[in-house]
């Protein structure tokens, strides 16, 4: 295979355009079902998108079959993701805690066990007493009952990032970063490759997992997404000894948590407000998190903020993924509009590379394809923080 001066061959069988969790995701199952030739580029630097910049939290149950079903799906790959690629991606069980602090928040979530015991979602809904015994560090005056998820859990960045890079390059996957694709070509209604500048790599598919960049690298191909960019943020606060085990969602407040290893607590809260692409940070989010840590949790009132940083994600209006090959252009395949991408990473790069190498369009990816918005199949949930 030929190569450029930048080191970029001149053909490919799949180019995947982001080099985050869902493209090498994407880039190593394909090299598990034999596909050779594959190239991942990023135009950023290593762990500089939202791969590197979120809450770290997964879960497999939320409030609708297709949700929980795709979820579900990942959740089950992030327990033997570290023994598949052969390094340790530190995915740590420790539970996943959905919070109502609300009687309509209460009743959706007694409402959908039935979903989750559907799609083997193991759960315990908890109620009095047992919040104190579970979560001892929440104010459960403020809680009306609260979701447990027992396999959920985190898993952090750094490790499961260079777990997944380090399998790829094992496996000869080419992987560049601060490489930013200029061109995507077009030959006959289905894509026919990538420009590099002036370096042109034929490709016999692409594939774009560009985060919050998504929409705009889609218009290279002369194609639209449906959604925005949008701007998340989150904080950590100093270490303090163990008081929170599980991962948390507090629905009702749009707030996630956990605390790391080190101590930290780590989360954010949802606040509305005009989209924009900046990764600056601004100071009424931040207030309005720590609002919501010390009114939930008052042993944290007294705890400095660390660090506090913004993220870039691609929003769709329902909030869902949009996973699949792109109706008006054949061999151009997407996993966009993610707000839980981290979780479904590995679950849905084993789907979605399947797709493309063998045109297998499971079940569980299918209702999130591209064009569900034109058919009037919007996938809103009502259990995610966002």
């Amino acid at each position: 295979m030929s190569t450029s001066p930048l080191n970029l061959p001149s053909k490919a069988s799949v180019v995947i355009i982001g080099g985050g969790i869902q493209g090498l995701a994407c880039a190593f199952n394909l090299a598990e079902l034999g596909v050779t030739g594959v190239v991942v580029l990023d135009a950023g630097y290593w762990q500089g998108g939202a791969s590197g910049r979120n809450g770290t939290l997964i879960r497999g149950g939320f409030g609708t079959p297709e949700w929980t079903g795709l979820f579900q799906y990942s959740n089950q790959a992030w327990q033997s993701l570290s023994r598949s690629l052969g390094y340790n991606a530190m995915f740590t069980r420790r539970g996943y805690m959905m919070v109502a602090e609300t009687d309509r928040t209460a009743d959706m979530l007694h409402s959908i066990t039935g979903i989750h015991a559907q799609y083997g979602v193991r759960n315990e809904m908890i109620r009095g007493a047992r919040i104190a015994e579970v979560l001892p560090a929440i104010d459960g005056r403020q809680v009306k009952c609260a979701l447990m998820l027992p396999e959920g859990g985190v898993a952090p960045h750094h490790a499961a990032m260079k777990a997944l890079l380090h399998a790829c390059e094992d496996r000869g996957i080419m992987v560049r970063y601060r490489t930013p694709v200029t061109g995507i070509e077009r030959t006959g209604g289905r894509v026919a490759g990538v420009t590099v500048g002036e370096h042109r790599i034929a490709a016999d598919s692409v594939m774009v997992a560009a985060g919050g960049h998504n929409p705009e690298v889609a218009a290279l191909a002369g194609v639209t997404l449906p959604g925005f960019g949008m701007r998340i943020e989150a904080m950590a606060l100093e270490p303090v000894r163990p008081l929170i085990r599980p991962a948390i969602a507090l629905i009702d407040s749009l707030c996630y948590m956990h605390q790391t290893g080190r101590g930290e607590v780590v989360g954010g809260t949802e606040v509305p407000e005009r989209p924009r692409m900046s990764l600056s940070t601004d100071l009424p989010v931040l207030a309005q998190t720590a609002a919501v840590y010390a009114r939930l949790f008052p042993r944290l009132r007294t705890l400095r903020v660390l660090r506090h940083w913004a993220g870039l994600i691609h929003a769709t209006p329902d909030y869902a993924p949009l996973i699949g090959e792109h109706p008006d252009l054949k061999d151009l395949w997407f996993s966009a509009g993610w707000s839980y991408g981290w979780a479904g990473g590995p679950g849905t790069g084993i789907l979605l590379a399947r797709a493309i190498a063998r045109g297998e369009v499971d079940s569980r990816i299918a209702p999130f394809a591209i064009d569900r918005f034109a058919r009037g199949k919007p996938l809103k949930d009502p259990a995610i923080v966002l």
